[in-house]
């Protein structure tokens, strides 16, 4: 395991700067300060005081100005957005260290290393779990505004607001649950915005935003979590919330001063919460706008195609008590994650024994377990419109399954889809620059579908194109009259080796021409040093555009196959696959598609992945072994984008037979992946000739 390391670029990731920051030593001298505080610098973060093992994220999270000279400096560290960070009002420096002080209890203290400055954040003397890197921009930084993606008129604050003591609603079988309420002051009726929740009942913020423009705000827990009733060890799976979610709405619509219209709202799994309820359409259920929402258990959470995702441990982790956890940006994930059994991985965590994580663990196929915990098993009794909103970069899912299920039901509601150019958490933590439309807020587009359906306003949402896209590389937001594209050309683009032979592992060329007889191409993959996904264990972001230039060019057990430069835009929007044909020794394996946009100056950025478990290449709800040497055929999701590959651009594919720690290495022994600990090294083919032609499939949209 410890070839894992050579994957990560330590000089990008300044893990020796942050290490000496921490502990006050470096093996080598310091380089002499050389650097002045003054002018524009951009600011990344990263999470953790301490640099952990694995791939770190370092994030653009905000922007920096400071005018004079470093003794009378005065500025500060501001959010993208313009929020203040840190607003320093005294600067000392003595040698390459420097000390940003805001106040009496708030400090950064940091140091030079060459024009960089690298510090960590103290509050009252604590360190706080992250690291600042700030970086020198030639221009000053511009406030990134949010986007308006729809510009009709919106409920206005105009409401004073007031807290109702927190109350436990009661549910028919007794159980009650933390609720807790904001109302506009005033006699109503008012429509009421719901939020059920895995992580907070009290939440001012959105409570008062809500109650200021005219509505009842009600936050509330789940079973097993804060002040509700059941047991935490049978938190997770929320087995009884759609139940619950039913109970819930019904009983909101009671409230005083309510008009008996209910919207439910809620990101991530607070997002699936609002599906669960949606689905056992409650009468006084108006709309629902879930952000982000978490798909289906085997699509993404804890499993995607069936292929256990073991960084979902730092989820459990956080979750394992009644109140969410602290410090967990301090688990060292990566190094813990690299040791057999996954099955015992919250252990070493020193997260303890987690009945979820062994829930999980056990139902390792597509079983009526899952299929019973699953929005798309019950979507053809929504009735409420919905709204689905989220990011090309999210890796949450649910918008696009929930709505591709949704229109396959018989007189489905009424539906909206939005997707910008978000990660699960925002468009921070994507690389590059999107232009000034990339931020969009989601209540902007959820207070003005619940003005019109809870409401009643004719504001004309109900008469948009129901889709709105952000395009990448226009940089511009589209709208669009259905999903998919009508127009959208599915085409092939195949993978072959140069000639009738490779001469190594990046020689691969990808073509929308057939390819005639090329040569199979061969690598060992070994779960003991798997192909690296480039990912932050903690952050729960798993659909990033990381930057995968070192790792296509030097590792042995991944094959690339890459395009010639465009001379024309190809834009690709819509959902992906591929089709590959393989063999293995082994009696089981996994096949993993990374599709790449490379880009002038030859470094790659991922654009999207799939992986196909080689067991269930028959369904998801059975284990069939391999046989051998059988050529077999896979068929696997590549997700979902909106982008244009520019001229000058390459497309690429990958092939190899791990994303780790993305999802699960398959330790290629048929047996189970989770629980056992030996493993075997498993010889690959994958063949691209006349008779099995491997590609992968992009909705092309003409231009």
């Amino acid at each position: 395991m410890s070839n894992l390391m050579s994957w990560m670029p330590g000089s990008r990731h300044w893990l020796i700067v942050a290490l000496a920051l921490v502990t006050g030593s470096c093996a080598a001298p310091r380089t002499p300060a050389v650097a002045t505080l003054s002018g524009d610098w951009d600011v990344y973060i990263a999470l953790s005081a301490t640099p952990k093992f694995g791939f770190e994220g370092w994030r653009r999270m905000g922007f920096a100005h400071f005018a004079g000279g470093d003794s009378g400096t005065v500025g500060g560290l501001r959010r993208r957005t313009g929020e203040p960070m840190l607003t320093v009002t005294k600067v000392s420096t003595s040698g390459d260290s420097v000390i940003l002080t805001q106040d009496a209890r708030v400090v950064m203290r940091a140091a030079w290393h060459g024009d960089t400055l690298v510090g960590l954040h103290y509050t009252s003397g604590v360190v706080q779990d992250r690291r600042y890197r700030l970086v020198r921009r030639a221009t000053p930084a511009v406030v990134e505004p949010d986007y308006q993606v729809w510009t009709m008129p919106a409920s206005d604050s105009q409401y004073a607001s007031v807290v109702d003591t927190t109350t436990l609603m009661p549910l028919p079988d007794g159980a009650k649950l933390e609720t807790y309420i904001v109302r506009p002051v005033g006699a109503g009726p008012f429509g009421v915005v719901m939020q059920r929740s895995p992580y907070r009942a009290t939440n001012p913020g959105p409570g008062h935003w809500w109650a200021s423009r005219g509505y009842i705000f009600v936050g509330q827990l789940v079973r097993g979590r804060g002040k509700s009733s059941g047991d935490v060890a049978n938190f997770g799976d929320y087995a009884t919330d759609i139940q619950d979610g039913y109970d819930a709405v019904e009983w909101a619509a009671k409230l005083p001063g309510s008009n008996g219209k209910i919207g439910l709202i809620g990101h991530s799994d607070e997002g699936r919460l609002a599906w669960f309820a949606a689905v056992s359409a409650p009468p006084h259920l108006a709309a629902i706008a879930p952000s982000a929402a978490t798909s289906d258990p085997w699509r993404i959470v804890p499993y995607a195609a069936m292929t256990f995702g073991p960084i979902n441990v730092y989820w459990t982790c956080l979750m394992r008590g009644r109140d969410m956890a602290t410090n967990t940006a301090e688990l060292d994930i990566g190094e813990a994650i690299t040791k057999l059994p996954l099955s015992n991985l919250p252990e070493r965590l020193g997260c303890g024994h987690l009945p979820l994580w062994e829930r999980w663990i056990s139902h390792n196929t597509l079983d009526a377990y899952w299929r019973s915990r699953a929005v798309t098993t019950f979507i053809d009794k929504v009735k409420a419109p919905a709204l689905s909103l989220a990011g090309w970069h999210d890796d949450s899912r649910g918008p696009l399954d929930y709505t591709n299920a949704l229109l396959q039901a018989k007189n489905h509601p009424a539906w909206h889809l939005v997707m910008g150019v978000d990660a699960h958490k925002g468009v921070d933590y994507v690389s590059g620059d999107f232009g000034p439309q990339a931020r969009y807020k989601y209540r902007d587009l959820q207070l003005r579908w619940f003005d019109h359906y809870l409401l009643g306003k004719d504001n004309g949402v109900d008469r948009l194109p129901p889709v709105d896209i952000f395009v990448q590389g226009d940089n511009t937001w589209r709208q669009e009259k259905e999903w998919p594209l009508a127009r959208a050309r599915n085409t092939k683009w195949y993978v072959s080796s140069r000639g009738n032979a490779r001469t190594s592992a990046g020689d691969g060329v990808l073509d929308t021409l057939p390819p005639q007889g090329a040569a199979d191409d061969t690598y060992t993959y070994d779960p003991g040093d798997p192909t690296p996904y480039l990912i932050d264990s903690r952050e729960l972001e798993e659909s990033l555009n990381e930057d995968y230039t070192v790792l296509n060019a030097t590792r042995k057990d991944a094959l690339v196959f890459t395009s010639a430069p465009l001379t024309r835009p190809i834009e690709v929007t819509g959902e992906m696959s591929a089709t590959l044909w393989a063999a293995s020794d082994a009696k089981d394996t996994d096949w993993a598609i990374m599709l790449l946009d490379v880009f002038p100056d030859g470094h790659a950025e991922r654009v999207q992945d799939g992986i196909a478990r080689a067991r269930f290449r028959r369904g998801m709800d059975k284990m069939v072994p391999l046989v051998p040497g059988a050529v077999e055929r896979y068929d696997i999701d590549l997700w979902f984008t909106s982008m244009v590959f520019k001229p000058g651009h390459r497309l690429r594919v990958s092939i190899s037979s791990a994303l780790f720690p993305k999802y699960n290495r398959n330790l290629n022994t048929g047996g189970n992946n989770e629980r056992d600990s030996l493993f075997v090294s498993a010889h690959q083919r994958v063949v691209h000739d006349a008779a099995h032609p491997s590609h992968v499939v992009l909705p092309i949209i003409p231009r």
